[in-house]
């Protein structure tokens, strides 16, 4: 029953990842949700034993993304998805997040400066664009990073929460 709560809060990631990739905006109902799933299951999860640890990780990212947030290099949805996944992962599956999301990040950066990374682009925007609608102009050339953040925080759920349960 309690993995119900890390497997909503990876289909709330993946909310916030398709929010991005197509209007370039996290909404705050998203990173709020996740919040609000995390707080029933470290009050009542035995698997929850370090709670100080995984508050300390969450305000280490929050420090770091508002930094970039700061600087104009980092949007605010992003600033609030990154800390709350990093309150799932904690000290146990922190760097592992940190890892996924960056290579992540940095793969989908590269879609937008290699010339030919930028012609499968285009043709995956021109066939998401018959389905849903894509952002263009300035917005088209952002990153969209809560959906690295969405890779590396499924990555740690599952293998922090949702694996343990499994075979």
């Amino acid at each position: 029953m309690t993995n119900l709560f890390p497997a909503f809060a990876i289909l709330l990631l993946w909310v916030a990842a398709c929010t991005d990739l197509t209007g370039r905006i996290i909404r705050n109902w998203i990173s709020i949700g996740i919040f609000l799933l995390f707080v029933p299951y470290a009050s009542f999860s035995n698997q929850m034993t370090d709670l100080p640890g995984h508050l300390i990780w969450a305000l280490a990212v929050f420090a770091v993304f508002f930094a970039g947030f700061a600087l104009g290099k980092v949007g605010g949805g992003d600033v609030k998805l990154a800390t709350v996944t990093m309150l799932w992962a904690g000290p146990d599956m922190g760097l592992q997040f940190l890892l996924v999301m960056a290579v992540s990040g940095g793969v989908l950066a590269l879609t937008l400066v290699l010339p030919a990374a930028q012609v499968i682009r285009e043709w995956t925007l021109v066939q998401l664009a018959r389905h849903i609608p894509i952002p263009t102009g300035a917005a088209r050339q952002s990153v969209p990073y809560g959906v690295a953040i969405a890779i590396g925080g499924t990555v740690a759920l599952y293998g922090g929460y949702l694996a343990k349960g499994v075979g």
